[in-house]
């Protein structure tokens, strides 16, 4: 068992590591570079940046590896089932959309590829959302409809994508050198770039396009017309935030200092947050409040913008990934993907159950 408190705040003096054209190769230790979790009939699934699936039943003490012909790009729950969208790991020359249902894989669909990679795959609607590096598309029964991106997504390395019924909201991890937000219209395919500076500041807030990483978005509890993306950095010193964007609105919602010992952390004139507070990694709505996963816990915020933080409990180590299933809302999964973009080592995902 261990903290993640004694977790979180190892810092890895690693370079910084552009989004790669493709699925990262497999390597010893790759279980612990975790790009997605999602949680449906009493087991845990797990897909690394490989695309290395694997499950983990709820009581049980190991993890099991599952078979698929070719490597998972991603993995989503859609109408209470694990779909799977896979591709060979070279010369992919089509997406296979799978289905897991009572133990056996079928393919719903088959999508060509058009030299392009995937990004993500997003099941929050009645259809399933494939977004790549070119276009999105949406695949409903058996049959798929598309729009060209306005702008493609090359080399910027995606972390969150969400989606509602007019758009898709993407996520980005630059590591220092930000990310942000962007919202695709779902007819147009129109890509619109989402930040405010009220500072004026190079770095301001609430949602900077060159400082600022967007690790999670979800749909708000209190207003389903607006999304909340969790922005959390760690590079010399933590920063974060909760933000809310409701339309072309951008605010925050949320923050909280984060104390670094013999670090002399004034305000200056132009700036309404300390120069450390918390980064947030992980987001999920849950009941009436937002679930944010912090390095320093959980906190539960409100529509009013108070939070109640509860600290990392223990995690077990099974297979070589750290988990707890503990809390009856969310399940927590260490992943040290971030490693790959800034110094912040292990750090939480929130699933859902």
């Amino acid at each position: 068992m261990v903290k993640l408190a004694r977790l979180s705040v190892l810092l890895f003096a690693i370079s910084f590591a552009a989004a790669s054209v493709a699925i990262e190769p497999p390597r010893s230790g790759q279980q612990a570079f975790l790009s997605r979790a999602v949680f449906v009939d009493g087991r845990l699934w797990l897909l690394t940046d490989a695309g290395e699936l694997s499950g983990i039943v709820e009581g049980d003490d190991k993890r099991v590896e599952e078979a698929l012909p070719e490597p998972a790009h991603d993995i989503c729950i859609h109408q209470g089932k694990l779909l799977a969208i896979t591709c060979k790991r070279n010369g992919c020359s089509n997406w296979s959309l799978r289905r897991l249902d009572h133990g056996s894989w079928s393919v719903d669909m088959t999508v060509p590829a058009r030299k392009e990679r995937l990004l993500a795959l997003a099941c929050e609607n009645t259809s399933v959302t494939m977004l790549t590096t070119l276009r999105l598309v949406d695949v409903e029964g058996n049959a798929h409809h598309e729009v060209r991106l306005s702008k493609g997504f090359d080399t910027e390395p995606v972390t969150s994508v969400h989606e509602t019924p007019t758009g898709v909201f993407v996520g980005f991890n630059a590591g220092e050198w930000g990310g942000g937000l962007r919202r695709i219209d779902r007819q147009t395919g129109k890509v619109t770039n989402i930040e405010s500076n009220e500072s004026g500041e190079g770095c301001g807030g609430p949602l900077n396009t060159a400082c600022d990483p967007v690790n999670a978005i979800a749909t708000e509890p209190w207003n389903n017309n607006c999304v909340a993306a969790a922005i959390g950095l760690v590079h010399m010193m933590p920063h974060g935030r909760i933000v809310e964007v409701c339309g072309t609105t951008v605010r925050r919602i949320y923050f909280k200092p984060y104390k670094l010992e013999g670090f002399d952390d004034r305000r200056s004139s132009k700036r309404d947050e300390p120069f450390s507070t918390v980064a947030f990694f992980g987001l999920s709505r849950q009941g009436d409040a937002l679930w944010a996963s912090g390095i320093d816990g959980i906190h539960e915020i409100g529509a009013d913008g108070s939070a109640t933080v509860n600290p990392m409990p223990a995690f077990k180590e099974i297979g070589g990934v750290y988990v707890n299933f503990d809390s009856p809302r969310v399940i927590l999964v260490l992943t040290q993907i971030n490693q790959r973009r800034s110094v912040s080592g292990a750090v939480p995902l929130l699933v859902p159950r």
